[in-house]
């Protein structure tokens, strides 16, 4: 170890700079001993009262054989507060086995109008030691590795995996459960029934305050009007009016006994009225259109409660002949 740490000194005086037309330059090391493993600095500099065109040496993957180049070049140029211009240029290297290494001296080439030259470091030595192993004990690492704590984007996948598996598990138990108790795997909605007379008598308030041939939209008024009563006859009636004629609706409606004869009558009346405005555009008279939403009114109401009471009357009727029936077997 004398005999190293001798050749090391007599080497790191040449890693001091020289002077020569106003120019230092040199090549220097962080420390000219480390441990195998570790990381340090090799330097280029170059320093002169002017800019320059400086060309350092090209390092690629090793310096020397052993030492090995784990990043860089890097460079840069700055002005110091003497004015002189420092030009730099560094390089991390590391060695991985013991001994002294000695980086061989490099050329610098320097440009600057009528001065052109080519400069060349002093050789620079520095000595990796190894640690000791014990036998006893064997390898292990030289530093422990660190404990980090975990954080939420390393637990996240973990947390959806889990909750993705929780969810296959929920919908397996809930498909054996409904497969024992033989229901469908997705409850039908259902649909509340309403009845033809209420949305019929819905659609007329709402196109009463909607007053539409008050603001000149005498068509379109019509044509809501009639389609409601239409719809209603269509579902309560069973008489396809959607798809019929005035005059053929008139005709089903009066030999449905069901319907009264001056309903029929007045329905007709609206009916008519409503063909002239669609097809031969008339303007009817704003009593005429407040008559015709009383006719549409009158209708389903008298209609619905002849409805009731022939329904009442089948129920009975049903309900007697039951019961004679049972008289009868008696």
């Amino acid at each position: 170890m004398k005999y190293i740490l001798l050749f090391i000194v007599l080497f790191g005086w040449g890693t001091g700079r020289v002077f020569a037309q106003n120019i230092e330059y040199g090549a220097e090391l962080d420390t000219t001993y480390m441990m195998i493993g570790d990381q340090q600095h090799l330097r280029f500099l170059m320093k002169s009262d002017q800019p320059l065109t400086v060309r350092f040496p090209l390092l690629k993957d090793t310096v020397v054989g052993g030492v090995e180049i784990i990043a860089g070049p890097e460079r840069d140029s700055v002005r110091e507060k003497d004015g002189k211009w420092l030009f730099r240029e560094s390089y991390v290297i590391t060695a991985f086995d013991s001994g002294v290494y000695v980086i061989p001296s490099y050329a610098i080439t320097v440009e600057n109008g009528d001065y052109n030259n080519v400069l060349r470091t002093e050789p620079l030595a520095f000595a990796v030691n190894t640690y000791k192993v014990d036998e006893q004990q064997g390898n292990y690492d030289i530093v422990a590795p660190y404990q980090t704590p975990l954080n939420f984007a390393e637990i996240l996948p973990w947390l959806l995996w889990i909750a993705g598996g929780l969810l296959v598990a929920a919908l397996a138990v809930w498909y054996i459960i409904r497969r024992k108790k033989n229901k469908p795997l997705f409850a039908a909605e259902k649909k509340v029934y309403v009845p033809p007379y209420v949305i019929a008598m819905k659609e007329l308030e709402r196109l009463k305050g909607e007053k539409l041939w008050q603001a000149g939209k005498v068509k379109e008024y019509y044509t809501r009007l009639t389609d409601t009563v239409r719809q209603y006859v269509a579902d309560e009636l069973q008489i396809p009016a959607m798809e019929q004629t005035s005059f053929e609706t008139v005709q089903a409606l009066e030999r449905n006994t069901l319907v009264d004869a001056r309903d029929v009558e007045q329905v007709s009346g609206m009916l008519q009225a409503a063909d002239f405005v669609k097809f031969a555009k008339s303007t009817p008279l704003p009593e005429e259109n407040m008559k015709n939403l009383e006719i549409a009114y009158d209708f389903l109401q008298h209609t619905n409660e002849r409805l009731k009471s022939s329904r009442e009357e089948e129920k009975d009727g049903g309900t007697e002949e039951g019961s004679e029936a049972v008289a009868s077997e008696l």
